[in-house]
């Protein structure tokens, strides 16, 4: 190779380092501003609002086409008629409509609409059309029957979208799927206020998040009858307020707080928490994990009034500090009578970030304490194979292969979740990737249940639904790569491949791992409908209907901005 030869693939490479930092990120900006800002305002924000508003005028004026394809109105079918919900769903009648009798169907359905959404799942960049480019969206419509009944539509379309003059428009639409699901008594009402429960979550100590600037710590519950009359009784861990509410069993509770041993101002930054008995005497003793000040083992003993008194045995017990700790877990993981311990563990979010956060291994080690039946714990996290370093936020024990021995699943909030298999010797092997239970997602609960009666434990493992995850996809999205990935970029397409292949795990919302039987597990997600729980935090399989099947409880939030629907 010649000297200019080498000059140009210098100057090259230097394009390829220096460039796309500034480069690509203006033209993002430029991107973001003309076309990803008006679609998301359109679509995500006025589509909805419209449709509360009840405004058919305005909603047909986002379309630019009278018809529509799919699904048609007079194909439905009453769907699980022994339940107590009523779930209708369209299917088989297929043909076009004009828009406007559609969404007037809609508008008939709901005499009040008191939510709308439309949520993007997938806008395809690289395959425009005559029509503009494809998507996939999502709209959900809840309100009130006009006999009473509170309802919620679910519509699956598939559509396409193209600037005309300046705005953005709907320019075909296919409906791909509908369900109805209506309930005229509802089967919960909020009873907070009524059953007393009046504390408001703090965490006044909390470091602050350097990821996510402002933001900080999150907590728990812990629920036990910790004083042994048959009601449970419940925790709820914060700083400097931890509470601790007696059950009244009479549907209200008492702050026995003080009462019953908890201090305050309580003497860490506490997140997860848990009750168990550690000590075998009957009495459900608390264990609450930190992100600073250090982890707590209370011991449970009774008073001279007989009613429980929590003291702090963490020093005696041998609770190391473990600070940066999501929660705690407790199984008796070799089966010699006595619950051990598993804490999971994040990062140190005020000094350091997860690297590469689609793939950090830069966590603090979580940690497994064995309990050694006479008031104290061992750290045998090296010998039993079990400290994963993954930023853990939830962990959960389930026999998955029905040998007698719990296994242990620990989600990850920046990468790779990992399944242990006990072997029954004290040790743990990770088979993460030959069970198929190896996920990449911003995972932040984890709940074990046997769904489908088949005698096997499935695991439901909720993380992050992103509404805005269709915008991370555009060929302008500055992707954070190292540099040397942006560099291997300019010479081949599998870069943007699997960097659009992470983004998809880590925004694609929640999983759930079918148990099959023989030691693997298959994602049954998208099949079972559980994936879009919007921006899960702790999850819990329960038959709220006692009806013998399990359903899924999914809690989901995140902070909200000026723009509250814009999540």
């Amino acid at each position: 190779m010649d000297r200019s030869a080498r000059r140009a693939l210098g100057v090259a490479v230097l394009v390829a380092l220096v460039a796309p930092a500034a480069v690509r990120a203006d033209r993002w900006e430029t991107t973001r501003q003309t076309v990803i800002d008006p679609i998301n305002s359109e679509f995500h924000r006025h589509l909805p609002a419209h449709i509360k508003s009840r405004d058919l005028d305005q909603i047909l004026s986002l379309y630019v086409t009278d018809t529509g394809s799919g699904l048609l109105w007079d194909g439905s079918r009453a769907i699980y008629p022994q339940q107590e919900e009523e779930m209708v769903r369209w299917q088989e009648s297929t043909g076009r409509e004009s828009i406007r009798d559609r969404y007037q169907r809609i508008l008939d359905l709901f005499p009040t609409v008191d939510k709308a959404e439309l949520r993007i799942h997938r806008i395809y960049w690289d395959a425009a059309d005559a029509e503009g480019y494809p998507a996939d969206v999502h709209l959900i419509v809840r309100g009130t029957r006009a006999d009473g009944s509170a309802a919620q539509l679910d519509q699956r379309m598939h559509i396409h979208i193209a600037q005309r003059s300046k705005d953005w428009r709907i320019t075909a639409e296919e409906v791909t799927a509908r369900e109805m699901v209506s309930r005229r008594e509802p089967r919960f009402a909020l009873a907070t206020e009524e059953a007393g429960i009046r504390n408001t979550h703090t965490n006044a100590g909390s470091p602050i998040f350097r990821m996510i600037g402002g933001t900080t710590s999150s907590a728990g519950t812990a629920v036990a009858d910790a004083d042994g009359d048959g009601c449970e009784d419940l925790f709820l861990p914060g700083d400097p307020t931890a509470v601790l509410y007696k059950n009244g069993c009479n549907g209200t509770f008492t702050d026995v707080t003080a009462q019953w041993g908890i201090p305050h101002p309580f003497p860490a930054v506490a997140t997860g928490a848990v009750f168990f008995d550690y000590d075998n005497d009957g009495r459900p003793d608390l264990f609450v994990a930190a992100i600073k000040g250090g982890n707590r083992l209370f011991h449970n003993v009774p008073g001279s009034d007989g009613a429980p008194r929590f003291v702090d045995a963490t020093v005696e017990a041998g609770i190391p500090e473990g600070d940066w700790s999501s929660m705690a877990t407790v199984a008796d993981y070799d089966r010699d009578g006595f619950l051990d311990v598993y804490i999971v563990r994040m990062g140190n979010h005020e000094k350091t970030s997860p690297k590469p956060n689609y793939e950090a291994n830069n966590g603090l080690p979580n940690q497994l304490l064995h309990n050694n039946h006479d008031g104290t714990f061992t750290d045998v996290t090296g010998q039993a194979h079990v400290g994963d370093r993954g930023w853990g936020l939830a962990g959960a024990w389930g026999d998955y292969d029905n040998d007698g021995w719990p296994d242990l699943y620990v989600a990850n909030e920046f990468g790779f979740s990992v399944l242990y298999r006990n072997r029954g010797d004290g040790t743990f092997e990770d088979v993460s990737a030959k069970s198929g239970a190896r996920i990449r997602i911003a995972g932040m609960g984890v709940a074990w249940g046997d769904y489908d009666g088949d005698g096997n434990l499935d695991v439901y493992v909720s993380a992050m639904y992103a509404n805005s995850r269709w915008a991370l996809f555009h060929p302008d999205f500055p992707v954070p790569a190292p540099w040397y990935f942006r560099l291997l970029g300019v010479f081949t397409s599998e870069v943007k491949r699997r960097s659009d292949q992470i983004i998809e795990d880590q925004t694609r919302g929640s999983t759930l791992f079918h148990n099959n039987g023989n030691g693997t597990f298959t994602d049954v997600s998208s099949q079972a409908g559980v994936s879009d729980a919007q921006w899960g935090w702790g999850a819990e399989f329960l038959d709220y209907d006692n009806d013998g099947q399990l359903d899924i409880f999914a809690e989901n939030g995140f902070v909200t901005g000026e723009l509250p629907d814009d999540i």
